[in-house]
């Protein structure tokens, strides 16, 4: 029966690394930990799950560490493993079955990562239950792809320093890859503030390294960009990601980056033009249409928004920043029931999402300031509009209605701030527009 490896590369991983290795000690015949200069208990954890612990010199190249795990291990399979991960009991049978049945006929398996986050606007981000135990607390997870589970003794190697990956390795030596929905838990967004800025210093060190070595591979100068723009370096993200798209116009990643950037600044229209090209290339992934989407939507280009929202979420039920999104479109539209509709379903997915939760409550305001107005009471209506733009400041109808109320108090000017907040939100709405002409 082939043998399965655990192999590992740590540093000072004491908090985290017996959850990781006791997800894995019942599945391995072997876990092989490579230390790069530990300073707490991560070595004597790692030995009483009877890990084979040796010591490597850090010289700022990940590739080069997790080969030397690699080659220490001696098992017919490798699993790589961080510390910051786990499996849970379901993903540890499947892997196990996998090994057992020698990979049915593939030599690298790839699986998802499951990053675990609450921050709904990142690419591939999926809600969970509320319940789900393996989340932690946690809203969802951003899912990405990586080939993790390989053959031993085929050649197969890491490259590059940082965002090190096998995969080109595999492929180049005519490696059978095949992929399983299995998921390896990652709570590396839960270190600390100081871990984090210091391990996001370190990484942007080795990508500029990498980068200066490798002027014309796309994958570095984004690799670079990323990493810059979690420092807040925008320009030298920038400035990568303009590269990595004279190099290679329709790369898919540097494209959408730089697009974040842009609309972040509000070059709209350049972000706009950059999408499209890659839709016009047959490029389209929900996050570019629902990008685009969101870009009709503050141009006022309604039923456009419409139409590639619900696009998104034919495909994808659980997108919740398309569906986010959507609810605005009918509310602009004048369809409050179905935008209610949209944000009491994107809560149902997500109800940890504490934005969603604001939004909610803040339309409910909105919909009965509307219709207190309506009744004559105006004071009222000002309470419950002011109250609803604490919890959704992004909603141009709550300033708009803000402002219809303080021009019925006799505020102009105050009304003429709230109008033209609406129309900084959304250039084109008509209601706002003519309400600031009125005046």
């Amino acid at each position: 029966m082939p043998a399965l490896s655990v192999i590992m590369i740590v540093k000072n991983e004491a908090e985290c690394l017996a959850r990781c290795l006791g997800s894995v000690r019942e599945i391995a015949e072997e876990i092989v930990v490579a230390d790069t200069g530990s300073t707490d208990a991560t070595k004597a954890i790692a030995e009483s799950f009877r890990a084979r612990v040796f010591s490597i010199p850090w010289e700022n190249d990940f590739a080069q560490a997790r080969n030397a795990s690699l080659a220490a291990a001696t098992g017919d399979w490798l699993l790589h493993l961080d510390a910051d991960e786990m499996l849970d009991p379901e993903g540890a049978r499947r892997i196990r079955a996998l090994v057992d049945a020698d990979g049915q006929g593939a030599d690298a398996i790839e699986v998802f990562l499951a990053n675990y986050s609450n921050d709904p606007r990142a690419w591939r981000w999926v809600p969970v239950s509320p319940d789900d135990p393996y989340a932690q607390g946690h809203a969802g997870y951003v899912r990405v792809g990586l080939l993790r589970l390989f053959r031993n003794g085929r050649g197969f190697e890491y490259r590059e320093p940082v965002h090190e990956n096998i995969t080109e390795s595999v492929i180049e030596r005519g490696g059978r890859i095949r992929s399983e929905d299995i998921l390896i838990h990652h709570y590396g967004y839960n270190a600390g503030k100081a871990r984090s800025d210091a391990k996001s210093a370190l990484y942007l060190e080795i990508a500029r390294a990498k980068m200066a070595t490798r002027p014309l591979d796309t994958k570095a100068l984004h690799d670079f960009a990323e990493q810059a723009l979690v420092l807040g370096l925008t320009a030298e993200a920038e400035d990568a990601c303009r590269k990595a798209l004279a190099l290679h116009p329709l790369d898919l990643d540097s494209a959408t980056t730089l697009a974040n950037i842009l609309l972040n600044r509000g070059a709209a229209d350049e972000a706009r033009a950059l999408l499209e090209g890659l839709e016009a290339a047959g490029i389209s992934p929900p996050h570019v249409v629902t990008a685009l989407a969101a870009i009709a939507l503050h141009r006022s280009a309604l039923e456009e928004a419409r139409r590639r929202l619900e696009a998104v979420l034919s495909v994808v039920p659980r997108a919740i920043m398309a569906r986010l999104y959507l609810a605005r479109v009918q509310d602009r539209l004048g369809f409050a029931a179905e935008a209610r509709r949209e944000l009491e379903t994107a809560h149902a997915s997500a109800p940890g999402i504490a934005e969603i939760s604001e939004r909610l409550q803040a339309h409910g305001l909105r919909t009965e300031g509307e219709a207190r107005f309506q009744q004559g009471q105006v004071q009222e209506a000002l309470g419950l509009f002011v109250e609803a733009l604490r919890r959704d400041q992004e909603d141009p109808l709550i300033h708009n209605d803000l402002g219809v109320v303080l021009h019925a108090l006799g505020e102009s000017g105050k009304a003429r701030e709230s109008f033209e907040r609406a129309l900084r939100l959304a250039p084109g709405m008509a209601e706002a527009s003519e309400n600031l002409r009125s005046l």
